[in-house]
C-alpha cells in the first residue's frame, strides 16, 4: 500500500478537525487506510511550524530604525519583517524567498477567505512605496523588494530583498536591533511596529528624548501637526499596543520648548520634545505576554477554521488540501 502525503493550511484542533478529517477521508478509508493518522501527524507539525516561525528573530541595523521613514500598514510591516526573519547567519546576499499566503494568514491570524488576492496586493502597495533613509545628511531613496514572482495555483509569492538594503540587514555587527516576530503579529496601528522598534533600539539606555517633529516625520503622521492629534491618534494607541503585546513596557513624558519637563496639564505648553522611557519586561512578564498574543492569534484563526478548499485531480482521488 502506498501512502500519499498531503499537505494542510491551518493547525490540527482537536475534535472539530478530527471530524472534519473523518468526512474528508471517509471515502478513501480501503485504500489509504493509514492516511488519517499520517494527515493528524501533519496539521501538528504545520501548528508546530507557525509557532517558530513567531519567535524568529527580526535584525536590523539601528539606521534602518532611527534613520528612516516610510509609510506601510500594519499588516505590510508584518510581512516585510517577516521576510527579513528568514535572512540565515553568515549570509552575504540576500536569496530568494517563496511564502505561501495561507501561511502567512495563520501566522497572523488574518482572514483566509481572499487571503492570495489580498496578499498580492499588500505586495503590490509595498512595491510602490519607497522610503528614505537619512545617513550623514544625505537622503537615499529605497525598496524593500525586487521583481516578486506570483504562482497563483500553488498560492504562493516569491520574494527578494533589494540588495541596497543588504548594508542593513547582512553581516551587522555593531549597532543593531533584534527582537521576536511575534511582538508585531497582534499590532494594528501602523504606528504601533515603527514606534516599538525605534524603543526597542534604545532600550540600552532605558530613556531616550526625541523632537516631535523628528518623531512625527519617521513615522510619518505629517497629518497629525497638532500635538494633542498626534498623541490621541499616533501615540496613545501605539504605546498601548506596545504595552500590551511585547516584551517591553513604554512611556513619556513631554518636554516643553523652554526645556521643561512636563508631567501633568499641557494647556498653555508648547511641546517640542518627549522624553520615552523604556523598560524590559522580566522573563515571566516576556512569557505571559506571548501567550496572551498567540493565544489572540490563535483565536482569530478558529473563526477560520472551516474555511477547506478540498482538490482533486481527474479520478476523484484527492490530492492536496488548501
Amino acid at each position: 500500500m502506498s501512502f500519499t502525503i498531503l499537505t494542510c493550511d491551518r493547525g490540527f484542533d482537536e475534535d472539530t478537525d478530527f471530524f472534519i478529517l473523518t468526512l474528508i477521508f471517509a471515502k478513501y478509508r480501503k485504500d489509504v487506510s493509514g492516511e488519517v493518522v499520517l494527515q493528524m501527524a501533519a496539521y501538528k507539525t504545520q501548528k508546530e511550524k507557525v509557532d517558530d516561525q513567531r519567535t524568529y528573530l527580526v535584525v536590523k541595523d539601528n539606521a534602518l530604525i532611527q534613520k528612516a521613514k516610510y509609510n506601510l500598514t500594519a499588516n505590510e510591516q508584518k510581512l516585510v519583517n517577516y521576510v527579513i526573519t528568514m535572512i540565515k547567519p553568515g549570509e552575504e546576499e540576500f536569496k530568494k524567498y517563496e511564502i505561501r499566503a495561507l501561511d502567512f494568514a495563520r501566522l497572523c491570524g488574518i482572514d483566509p477567505k481572499n487571503v492570495y488576492r489580498d496578499f498580492r496586493n499588500m505586495i503590490d502597495s509595498i512595491d510602490e512605496k519607497a522610503f528614505w533613509v537619512n545617513i550623514d545628511n544625505r537622503v537615499i531613496k529605497l525598496r524593500w523588494f525586487n521583481e516578486p514572482e506570483y504562482n497563483e495555483r500553488k498560492g504562493t509569492i516569491s520574494l527578494i530583498l533589494d540588495s541596497r538594503i543588504k548594508t542593513y540587514l547582512l553581516g551587522i555587527q555593531n549597532n543593531f536591533t533584534e527582537y521576536e516576530l511575534y511582538n508585531i503579529l497582534s499590532m494594528t496601528s501602523k504606528y504601533s511596529p515603527r514606534l516599538y522598534e525605534l524603543a526597542k533600539s534604545y532600550a540600552y539606555k532605558g530613556h531616550v528624548d526625541i523632537s516631535i517633529d523628528a518623531l512625527r516625520e519617521n513615522l510619518m503622521a505629517d497629518v497629525y501637526s497638532a500635538f494633542g492629534n498626534f498623541k490621541q491618534r499616533v501615540l496613545s494607541p501605539a504605546i498601548k499596543e506596545i504595552n500590551e503585546y511585547t516584551d517591553i513596557t513604554v512611556s513619556y513624558d513631554c518636554i516643553t520648548d523652554k526645556g521643561e519637563l512636563v508631567k501633568g496639564r499641557l494647556q498653555g505648553k508648547r511641546i517640542t520634545h518627549i522624553r520615552l522611557y523604556i523598560e524590559n519586561k522580566d522573563t515571566l512578564d516576556r512569557f505571559a505576554t506571548y501567550n496572551k498574543t498567540v493565544s489572540k492569534i490563535e483565536k482569530r484563526n478558529l473563526q477560520f477554521k472551516g474555511q477547506l478548499s478540498l482538490n482533486f485531480d481527474d479520478s476523484g482521488k484527492l490530492v492536496e488540501i488548501a
